[in-house]
């Protein structure tokens, strides 16, 4: 079941009382009905969560009472995936921004590639933004994660690989790679025998439907991008994002654990414990 949780900028824990931010406020308040002496979750986006409960709701204000810290079992992807996507339609960008979260992707990119059919400027980038974060909130306290996904939208591609440059240098063991359809023997099980288990980042990159331009390909190939086949079935950009994130946790990430407890009686308890 759906957590009521929230993100803050910050959560002061030596402060019992406090007023929630006014558009929160204004959210809890007019659009969910929330009432004096329900239960919320506030996350701060960097792996806390705090229990509180409404102490008082007055002209767009909401007050709660911090009752102390949560300690979850932690569910957050210690092998940070970079996704680029190229933009296509909304409600498809809508599905890859709740599954990134869910596959535990650290960092979401959209760039408009060349055979985009729009792409995302100025306010209207803003306001795009601002839904895909409202999503992605919704999904983390679905799937149960603390740390916000990282959202952000470039003008094409050119731009969304100068901005990785940095990232790639400061970490030793990147895995680059984009999907490339119908591409003969180049499976992520291929990849992973030529580069072994030890993998500490991965920045991996989908085209649009109408898939990547010749020019986009030659780039992604000379920033040291490899090229790797989802299967031999055209897919859906959305499913596309889930095979592939997938595929990478299942190989050079958390996965593997996962369906190894699935299937046992020990697995971790997922219950909620607070400290006061």
């Amino acid at each position: 079941m759906t957590r009521r949780c929230f993100f803050v900028p910050e959560v002061a824990s030596d402060t019992r009382v406090f007023d929630l931010p006014p558009r929160l406020s204004r959210q809890l308040e007019g659009v969910l009905r929330a009432k004096v002496g329900e239960s919320i979750e506030l996350l701060d986006g960097q792996g806390s969560v705090w229990a509180c409960v409404v102490t008082g709701i007055r002209r767009g204000i909401v007050t709660v009472s911090l009752v102390g810290k949560l300690e979850r079992p932690a569910c957050e992807s210690a092998l940070p995936i970079v996704l680029g996507v190229g933009i296509v339609r909304s409600d498809t960008m809508d599905l890859v921004v709740r599954q990134a979260v869910e596959m535990g992707v650290l960092r979401l990119a959209f760039f408009r590639a060349l055979r985009s059919q729009y792409g995302l400027r100025g306010k209207t980038a803003e306001k795009k933004r601002e839904r895909w974060s409202k999503i992605a909130s919704e999904a983390n306290c679905q799937c149960g994660r603390t740390k916000k996904l990282e959202i952000e939208i470039f003008d094409d591609l050119g731009h969304f690989l100068t901005s990785c440059e940095g990232e790639e240098r400061a970490t030793e063991h990147t895995l680059k790679v984009f999907a490339l359809e119908h591409e003969p023997g180049g499976g992520l099980k291929n990849l992973r025998s030529q580069t072994g288990p030890d993998i500490h980042r991965v920045l991996a990159v989908l085209g649009p439907e109408g898939g990547w331009d010749n020019v986009e390909s030659s780039a992604l190939i000379a920033a040291g991008f490899k090229t790797v086949s989802l299967g031999p079935r055209t897919l859906r950009l959305e499913t596309a994002a889930v095979a592939l994130i997938s595929s990478i946790q299942l190989l050079w990430g958390d996965m593997d654990e996962g369906l190894f407890y699935a299937s046992r009686e020990e697995a971790p308890q997922a219950r909620t414990q607070c400290k006061i």
